[in-house]
Formats: structure tokens, C-alpha cells, sequence
């Protein structure tokens, strides 16, 4: 049975990165800020637009309720205004009075008396059935005479129900701006017409009078939008973007008259005529209440937001300096965790090492004692100066190769600097296997490397990754112990989708499920007492997982186990010691594992 594992599911958390650099704490002040700041401001912006969105609605609803309240109160000023002229035309046209009419210097005192009820009238004016003037009292004395029955006002007068009509402004006859109230009366059968004219100018200072709204203003137009409260050529007044159809209670709306100038409109319809009063104001100042308080709420947030600002900084630079310092010394129990390993190692390999030093050491021994012997002339024995040379040469090539020797050693078990870089797998397994070389020769293992070309380079640490290889080696030699068929161990590169793996297979005994499920604990081991310290594999998985990559493990009783590192490619050029790992430890389709 083949039992098969992920080291990232059983392995302990502890050892799973590297300490941390400043970018990466860093990034977690940064981000540990905004957060703070996000949880902090979030509440409070809502509650202040929650606010702001129903102040602004209430205040809105007040202005325009004013506005509306404006324009009832002057259309009912217009229209007592207009109900006035109506009752003052009216009363000078009375039945027995009519023949006094006839005469213009009657007809003079009689606007005289109207002229007294209001200075708006300008002149008077009587018409025939026919709609000739007859008699007029005023200064347009030339209008005496016209005939009026194709003017507009006269057949509106004649055809409607009602006995009176105020016209638009318009100029008429006389050639300067004016509207009419004129009044109708049925004498002997024939419909007589008696008409005042109003002078524009004085109307409209009555209508502007009394608006008790900055820079507002309040206009009368007709139903096509064309104003009545002008005093230049009707013809070239303002007409109006939109009006509101007749019979529709007081509305008010904004509108952009001549694509300039947003206004706040209310319109309010008379009943005396087709006109409406019309109570206008700039957006900008009907509601600069609502900006006023937008500013005050921007303001109170921002000293909000500052004070906040301040908090949260204060409060995540101390909960980071918390966490660096809890890193630091989980650095520093890791590097004490490596450095036992491979230390451990060491003493593993000291075996072997004495004896690979021992050969160098007794071909020195006698190659001396030959040139010794040589020197003594008890001996008699004198070397030509060719066999000397061959006797310093072996001195020479034996003294390098136990330096070399040492010199891996002393290499591998020198406490380094975590530095990554941009590194080929393959000297690195290289330089594993000719460590332990010497002593799989005396154990009678076979090594087999099945190392594919040009493989791209990993971002490791190359005297980490020696640790883990020789880990894994020292492994595969103790398990197959005790086997007594064949002894190999196979180590095998190649590439898959965007890592690079290394894969040590041996024949050895194998590990039980219940086993499996301990190895990568610190201080687990299945070897005999003094043999192991337990730390190899679970260091080997805090390198593997520091440097991105993660470690597959399947093994069978009897036959053997395989373990696999994934690591991914290297992207940049180099990375300093202290930063973080980018890579995460992934899970494979198979449940996380591979059988090479």
C-alpha cells in the first residue's frame, strides 16, 4: 500500500517562512491601516450621507415650499390687482352714464377718477358696435377714429362669454407697449365697448415690488412663455424655456433659460387671464443653505478623518513593532533550529569524512617517511631527484584533496547569511552527492542522476537547498539499512507548468501511514536513539516553503519512498534576504501528491 501526503498538511506552522523583511512589514502597516481606517471611516460616512441625504431633502422641500408660498402670494396680489382694473372699467361703464361718454372730455374726467384708483391707466377709450373708436381720453389723440374690429383683443371681446378681457402686451395702433382691460355692454341691442390701457412699466414694478428674496424675481407670462412685464418692444422680450400647462396647481421646477443659468422656478395661474406668475431664483443661491451645510459637514468630517488618521497610525505602528518583534524571535529559534540540523549533519557524516581523510593523510604519512628515510644516512638509501619530485607531487595532490574535503565540510556547517538568488539546481545536487559519495561507496548504494537540461533557474538560497538535499539523502542511506537486496537512490529534475522539480527516490524500508503523518514534526524521527535528531525533515520543509515551493511525499512499505520539492521558477534577478517568500505552497490535483 502507497502512502502518499502533502507536507503542507501535516507540517508545523511554525517553520513554514523565513523571518520577514521591513517591505513586508511594512505592507502589513499599510495594509493593517487602511483597514483600521476603512472599519473606523465606514460608519461614519454612512451615518453623515444618511444625514446629509435627509437635511438636504427637508431643506430642498422648505425652499421650494417657500418659493411656492412666494408666487401664491403674488399671484393673489396680480390677481386683486387685475380684479380692480376689471371693477374700475366696469363701474365707469354704466347705462346711464353712457351718453356722457360720447363726449371725450367726459370721458377724460372719467379717467381721471380711474387714474385715482390706480396710475397705472393710461388712457380710455370708447367703441361702437362696429368697433370704431368714438370717444378717447388720453395722450395718443390720433387713435380717435380707428377702427378696431380686426384687432385681436376687440373680436376676443365680442366672441367669448365672459364681459370683460385683458390682452397680452402688445403695441398696437399707438407703437409702444401696452395691454388692455376692456369691457363689454349690450345697449338697445348693439354691444358697446369701453377700454383702458395699462402702461406696462408701472405693472411690472408692481409685480417685481415686495419679492422678500435675494436676487429673485418674480415675472408675468402668457401661455407661450413670452413675459407681460416689459417695457421695451414686446416683440424682443424673453420668452421662457418651459411653462407649466394651465390648470395645474402651483409647481415649481428647474429649468435652464438660454442654456446659461439654472433657475428655481415657481408657477402659479391667474384666473382673470391666461397668464401666470412666474417666482424665479439661481439655483446656486436658492440653495446655498444646502452648500453652506455641505461645507460645515465636509469640514467636521475632515477634522474627523484627521483625528482618526492619527489614532489608527499610532495604533498600527504598535501593533506592528509587536509582530516584528515576534518574528525576529522566531527568526532567531529558526536559524538555532537550522544551524542544530546541519550541525547534526555533520556528526552524521563523520564517519565517512575520517575515512576519506584518512587515505590522503597516510599517503602524506609514508611519501614523508619515504623522504625521511631517504635523508638518514643509517639507510643508505638516496632518491633521485625525479622520484623526490614524485614523492612532493603525491604530498601536494594528497594535502588538496583532504583540503577539499574539509573545505566542503567547513562550508556546508559555516553559519550563512540567508541570501537568494537566481540558482541552478543541478551544482547543487551535484556538490550533495560528492559529499556523500565516499560513504554510499562503502555502504554499497548506487546513485543514479536523471538531471534534464536546461532547466530555468529557482530563486533559492544555495547552502539552504544543500541542507534539504543532504537531508533527504541522509534519509534514503539510514532507510536502506537494512535492506539486502538492491541499494539506490535516484535523483531526478525536470520541469512542470511553472516549477521546477527535484525528486530523491530510494529502495529503502518504506514508512508506515501512521508514520507519515509525524515526519515533518520537529524532533520526530524513526531512526535509532542517537542516531537522528528529528529536525531534518522539518527543517527541510520551512526552506522548501520560504522559498515558494512545497514538498510531495509518497512511500510504500518494503519498497521504498519518494520525496519530491517543488520550486517555482525565479522571475527577478535577485531578492534580498528579508523579504518576503512570494510563492505560496499549492496542493496538487492527486490530492496533493505525485509518484515519480
Amino acid at each position: 500500500m502507497i502512502n502518499r501526503l502533502n507536507a503542507d498538511d501535516i507540517a508545523s506552522p511554525y517553520l513554514d517562512d523565513r523571518a520577514h523583511g521591513a517591505e513586508y512589514f511594512n505592507q502589513i502597516r499599510r495594509r493593517l491601516r487602511w483597514q483600521l481606517l476603512v472599519a473606523y471611516i465606514t460608519p461614519l460616512l454612512l451615518l453623515s450621507a444618511v444625514f446629509h441625504y435627509q437635511y438636504t431633502i427637508t431643506l430642498r422641500q422648505e425652499i421650494e415650499t417657500h418659493l411656492k408660498s412666494v408666487a401664491e402670494n403674488k399671484r393673489n396680489t396680480v390677481s386683486l390687482f387685475l380684479q380692480e382694473r376689471v371693477a374700475n372699467v366696469k363701474s365707469a361703464f354704466h347705462f346711464e352714464s353712457l351718453p356722457l361718454l360720447f363726449s371725450s372730455k367726459q370721458l377724460g374726467r372719467v379717467l381721471e377718477d380711474m387714474q385715482k384708483e390706480s396710475a397705472t391707466f393710461v388712457d380710455l377709450g370708447l367703441f361702437s358696435p362696429d368697433g370704431k373708436l368714438i370717444a378717447y381720453a388720453g395722450p395718443f389723440t390720433r387713435l380717435l377714429g380707428k377702427d378696431y374690429s380686426e384687432e385681436s383683443w376687440f373680436r376676443q371681446l365680442m366672441k367669448q362669454k365672459k364681459e370683460y378681457y385683458i390682452s397680452d402686451v402688445y403695441l398696437g395702433f399707438r407703437h409702444q407697449p401696452h395691454f388692455i382691460v376692456a369691457a363689454r355692454k349690450l345697449i338697445d341691442g348693439e354691444m358697446w365697448s369701453l377700454r383702458a390701457s395699462v402702461d406696462p412699466k408701472r405693472f411690472s414694478e408692481f409685480v417685481t415690488s415686495a419679492i422678500l428674496l435675494k436676487k429673485g424675481e418674480a415675472l408675468i407670462a402668457n401661455r407661450k412663455g413670452e413675459l407681460q412685464t416689459t417695457t421695451g418692444d414686446p416683440e424682443q422680450r424673453e420668452v421662457l424655456t418651459w411653462v407649466p400647462a394651465k390648470g395645474v396647481d402651483t409647481k415649481v421646477q428647474e429649468v435652464k433659460e438660454k442654456n446659461t443659468i439654472t433657475y428655481l422656478k415657481a408657477y402659479a395661474w391667474l384666473t382673470e387671464t391666461d397668464w401666470t406668475v412666474v417666482v424665479r431664483i439661481p439655483t446656486e443661491i436658492a440653495y446655498a443653505p444646502i452648500k453652506r451645510a455641505r461645507m460645515i459637514s465636509i469640514g467636521v468630517l475632515t477634522f474627523a478623518f484627521a483625528l482618526l488618521f492619527v489614532f489608527v497610525q499610532r495604533r498600527t505602528r504598535k501593533i506592528v513593532w509587536r509582530l516584528e518583534s515576534a518574528d525576529r524571535a522566531k527568526e532567531e529559534m529558526r536559524s538555532q533550529l537550522f544551524n542544530a540540523a546541519k550541525l547534526a549533519s555533520v556528526g552524521e557524516m563523520a564517519t565517512g569524512i575520517a575515512h576519506e581523510i584518512n587515505n590522503p593523510l597516510a599517503i602524506i604519512y609514508e611519501e614523508a617517511g619515504l623522504i625521511k628515510d631517504s635523508l638518514d644516512p643509517e639507510f643508505g638509501q638516496e632518491m633521485s631527484k625525479k622520484e623526490l619530485e614524485e614523492s612532493l607531487k603525491n604530498i601536494v595532490d594528497a594535502t588538496m584533496r583532504g583540503r577539499s574535503i574539509t573545505s566542503k565540510l567547513l562550508a556546508f556547517a559555516r553559519k550563512h547569511d540567508v541570501e537568494v538568488e537566481p540558482t541552478e539546481v543541478d551544482p547543487i545536487i551535484n556538490r550533495v552527492i560528492s559529499i556523500k559519495q565516499r560513504e554510499f561507496e562503502v555502504s554499497g548504494i548506487a546513485v543514479e542522476k536523471r538531471l534534464a537540461a536546461n532547466l530555468p533557474k529557482v530563486l533559492v538560497n544555495s547552502n539552504q537547498m544543500e541542507q534539504v538535499l543532504l537531508n533527504l539523502l541522509n534519509n534514503s542511506s539510514d532507510a536502506m539499512e537494512t535492506v539486502t537486496g538492491t541499494r539506490r537512490i535516484s535523483v531526478t529534475t525536470g520541469q512542470q507548468a511553472e516549477d521546477i522539480f527535484i525528486a530523491v527516490q530510494d529502495t529503502g524500508c518504506g514508512v508506515s501511514a501512521e508514520q507519515m503523518e509525524k515526519i515533518f514534526f520537529p524532533f520526530f524521527t524513526t531512526k535509532k536513539v542517537g542516531k537522528g535528531t528529528g529536525l531534518g525533515l522539518a527543517i527541510s520543509y520551512g526552506i522548501v516553503k520560504a522559498a515558494g515551493g512545497r514538498i510531495e511525499v509518497s512511500s510504500e512499505i518494503g519498497k521504498g519512498s519518494t520525496f519530491v520539492i517543488f520550486l517555482p521558477i525565479a522571475k527577478e534577478k535577485r531578492i534580498s534576504s528579508r523579504e518576503p517568500s512570494t510563492g505560496r505552497a499549492e496542493k496538487s490535483n492527486d490530492n496533493g501528491n505525485r509518484r515519480l
